[in-house]
């Protein structure tokens, strides 16, 4: 059986490929610092005001909460998802195990890198008798196709935001739509050609051949239903702390889609930490949900709620794999 894992190069490797690894390293370093210090920038100038603001918050825990209820059921649907593509990659994990894995797994994106995430999922899936290829494979085909879902719903619900001009008598986001309904239908031959040249920049092996036609289009839906549950989400959020939702749905199921996709591009930002929030803060009198100072706090008291969400599942189930192993006494 072909073994594909996710795994560091040792230092035996030829000396091209380290020059190689180290100059992807350098890009991706360079690329972080000057989003970092242009996110900084733009949440330094709005902090004044935001501070004075969230000294004066009422929160509505009510609208708090039901937001979280649907975060958290968002995260059961991508982990099905998961289930699901590697059913036909002909493995089968148990529900249970695939939230486990799921919430445990996404601690890795507060690591820079956000390689760290998949190798988990990867490493933690064979644990389960997962097989190698389905394990790594369908781990690096739900995160590409979550970033091809996330650009087509912004496609779909936010494009104005953006104000992009009609190409060649074309509307933008049809032709971006295009582009990304390509991107889907030439996948099972991308993948066999870009995952060696990204194994060969990065020294890691991704050699996992091409994803199933079922595994692709399952992505696709589990992800698109995913983005759409966010954006409810944040706008029930956004009622619980700013006492009103004013917009449409689609204006924050877009915004919350591409402020989170603009922060994961960076990669060396963990969990897109500050530039996602900097593109939030843009974005939302663009879509007019809020003014600069509310779209500041709301950036940043979704922030720290999201976070929250994020890791207690993972530390939670953490924390019972541990009692579990922990020897009784005699």
């Amino acid at each position: 059986m072909n073994r594909a894992r996710v795994t560091d190069p040792s230092s035996t490797g030829t000396p091209r490929r380290a020059w190689s690894r180290y100059a992807w390293r350098a890009v991706q370093g360079a690329l972080a610092v000057v989003a970092l210090i242009y996110a900084y920038r733009a949440l330094h100038s709005q902090w004044t005001g935001a501070s004075v603001k969230m000294g004066a918050l009422r929160l509505e825990w009510t609208w708090i909460a039901a937001s979280g209820a649907v975060f958290l059921l968002t995260y059961s649907v991508l982990a099905e998802t998961w289930r699901e593509i590697l059913r036909a990659w002909g493995s089968k994990l148990r529900f249970t195990s695939a939230v486990r894995i799921w919430a445990v797994s996404n601690l890795g994106r507060y690591i820079p890198g956000k390689l760290w995430q998949i190798g988990a999922m990867g490493f933690m899936a064979e644990r389960e008798r997962v097989s190698p290829v389905a394990a790594t494979g369908s781990a690096i085909l739900n995160v590409v196709i979550n970033l091809i879902a996330g650009f087509a719903v912004v496609a779909v619900f936010g494009w104005p935001l953006l104000h992009l001009q009609a190409v060649g008598g074309l509307r933008t986001n049809v032709l971006f739509l295009l582009v990304c309904v390509g991107i889907l239908s030439a996948m099972p031959l991308l993948f066999p050609v870009v995952l060696p040249l990204l194994s060969k920049i990065t020294g890691r092996d991704l050699n996992i051949g091409a994803p199933p036609c079922a595994a692709i289009l399952i992505s696709l839906a589990g992800n698109v239903v995913a983005w759409l549950l966010y954006g409810v989400a944040f706008a029930l959020f956004a009622r619980g702390v700013l006492g009103t939702s004013e917009g449409p749905i689609t204006g924050y199921i877009a915004v919350y889609a591409l402020s989170y996709i603009v922060g994961y591009l960076v990669l060396l930002a963990p969990a897109g930490v500050v530039v996602r929030e900097a593109a939030m803060i843009a974005l939302l009198p663009a879509a007019h949900i809020a003014d600069p100072t509310q779209a500041a706090v709301l950036a940043v008291t979704s922030r720290l709620w999201l976070t929250a969400l994020e890791i207690a599942p993972g530390a939670l189930f953490l924390g019972v794999e541990g009692l579990r192993r922990r020897p009784r006494a005699q």
